[in-house]
């Protein structure tokens, strides 16, 4: 008689299913205490120099132009794409559904067509994307880390995927993700914990942790996840990509996998699809087309939003900076490297207005409490299908359990949320008694998180990320420095509050050095739904830095 509980026994074959799908030619050896796992692909030993080419040479717009040129075919770069991917889940456990056979017949597919009409069937053609977990793929499971899920595979595709796969994008994997996916560490009960290769010691975080990974070792070079409160972001962040928080009712959400009560997904604030990928000009490409494909007649959850390119700027932008997140003072990389990119602003001739993260602390306070409604009573009952207990992230440091919400709850946080709206709508508005054009500022700069990319296990939250979400502004991380210990090696001042004191623990001097050379992003936030502007603001941040 097995001691084991059910969920630990579904843990077992799921895994087992999983690596079953990775051909036993693809598998390596290498040594896991590596501090830094980003070489291992090209050290391996299991790419060819024309996998190594294809997929550590271009970005996802550059590979795009080779394949419609006929430099590769849709079939060598799947097959590519698919054994570094196979290198990266070996590496730091980032997948959790394979499906490689249909990636490939579907690779073919697209080379016949390509032979034949001499024409790609869409600006994606050949291009293989990652997906997160909760994108649900026909025949294919979305266990989104709870067990009770594992070996129910979804039904049909969420409608991302279809609209994807017409622009003839190939899907080929799904990637991990914490468990309730409220927490920012991606590890759960079913697959484990994913590892961040940049540094061992250091968070994946979350929720698209697992999608993270995958791109930083480049087994994809676009992915799509997910941002409800910076999950999106923060794994951006802490590998050093690029991503977008679009505005709701942008990228298709519908029929997507989660972890609350069905429709608590289309009440309050709405979880959005969310591209990253390895450039700027990637999470464009993407964002721009979807939205140039219309997803707004096969999608109720997308809005009329035709892709409107804005007219050129002729005159210096406008850029309202926000230092301070009202919780935690940033530690010294994220202010010298904000403060860094503000003078290459300035130098350029673009106007810098100071600004405030405005009514944080309300705007936090009400996105948890919509988080929160439904108390976890869907999650807490899929887990006990298999006696599956939450995992410790979510019980040290995640937002449940917690107590349920009424209707009239939901109703009273709706009204709070709308009004808080309203008044960032007039701050915004506001700036523009603070610029020399008398007009609002153009966007946004702020840093995605007070801190580096912390150490695994340590859970710290910022009004930074989820503020937006509530506001439901777009938002994009973009590439913006380096930490330098020889510029970010100073004495902490004296900590105001518990958070801020935890937050230097995780930089005390003899721990600070491991982050020396860390790749730092800050967020680039543009008005709700105005992604083409925003994209505009960005390419001319971008040029600067």
């Amino acid at each position: 008689m097995s001691d084991l509980k059910p969920y630990q026994i579904i843990s077992q074959k799921k895994i087992a299913e999983r690596d079953s799908k990775i051909p036993a030619e693809w598998k390596i050896t290498f040594d896991a205490n590596e501090p830094c796992l980003l070489s291992l692909p090209e050290t391996c030993g299991l790419l060819t120099e024309r996998e190594l080419e294809i997929t550590g040479k271009y970005d996802g717009t550059g590979l795009l132009a080779e394949i419609a040129k006929g430099t590769y075919t849709a079939l060598e770069v799947t097959t590519a794409f698919c054994k570094r991917t196979a290198i990266a889940q070996q590496a730091v456990n980032c997948c959790t559904e394979i499906f490689f056979d249909k990636a490939l017949e579907r690779a073919k597919e697209l080379d016949t067509i390509f032979a034949t009409t001499g024409k790609t069937v869409g600006p994606l053609h050949g291009l293989p994307i990652s997906l997160k977990d909760t994108v649900n793929v026909a025949g294919v499971d979305s266990v989104i880390g709870v067990a009770a899920y594992a070996f129910k595979p979804e039904p049909k595709n969420s409608v991302v995927v279809d609209v994807l796969e017409d622009l003839g994008a190939i899907m080929y994997c799904k990637t991990n993700v914490p468990q309730s996916m409220m927490v920012p560490d991606t590890d759960n009960n079913v697959f484990g914990k994913t590892r961040n290769p940049l540094r061992k010691e250091l968070s994946a975080s979350g929720s698209s942790g697992g999608l993270a990974a995958l791109v930083a070792m480049r087994g994809s070079l676009i992915g799509i996840g997910t941002d409800l409160g910076g999950s999106i972001r923060v794994p951006a962040y802490t590998h050093g990509l690029y991503a977008i928080k679009p505005s709701s009712g942008r990228i298709p959400y519908h029929n997507m996998k989660g972890f609350w009560s069905p429709g608590q997904d289309a009440t309050g604030i709405l979880c959005v699809n969310a591209p990253m990928a390895v450039s700027l000009r990637d999470i464009e490409l993407v964002t721009r087309e979807i939205s140039l494909a219309e997803p707004w007649l096969r999608d109720p959850s997308c809005q009329y939003l035709p892709w409107i390119e804005p007219e050129p700027v002729q005159r210096p932008l406008a850029i309202g900076v926000i230092s301070y997140d009202k919780e935690v003072r940033s530690l010294p990389p994220i202010a010298r490297i904000l403060e860094e990119t503000v003078a290459k602003l300035k130098a350029a001739g673009h106007e810098i207005v100071e600004m405030e993260l405005y009514k944080a602390e309300e705007i936090s306070v009400n996105a948890v409490n919509n988080f929160q409604i439904d108390g976890a009573a869907y999650l807490q009952a899929a887990c006990a299908e298999t006696e599956e207990p939450l995992t410790e992230a979510n019980l040290n440091g995640g937002l449940y359990p917690c107590d349920q919400g009424t209707l009239f709850d939901l109703l009273a946080y709706t009204h709070t949320r709308a009004n808080l709206q309203e008044d960032w709508l007039h701050y915004w508005a506001s700036s523009k008694k603070l610029t020399s054009t008398g007009k609002p500022v153009d966007a946004l700069l702020l840093p995605v998180l007070s801190f580096p990319p912390r150490p695994d296990g340590v859970l710290i939250r910022s009004h930074f990320t989820r503020t937006f979400n509530n506001l439901d502004y777009p938002s994009i991380v973009l590439q913006a420095g380096k930490i330098d210990m020889t510029k970010d090696d100073v004495e902490l001042p004296e900590p105001e509050n518990a958070l801020e004191k935890r937050v230097h623990e995780t930089y005390a001097p003899g721990v600070r050095q491991r982050l020396d050379g860390f790749p730092i992003g800050l967020q680039l936030i543009g008005q709700r739904q105005m992604e083409p502007k925003l994209f505009q603001t960005a390419n001319i941040v971008s040029k600067v830095l």
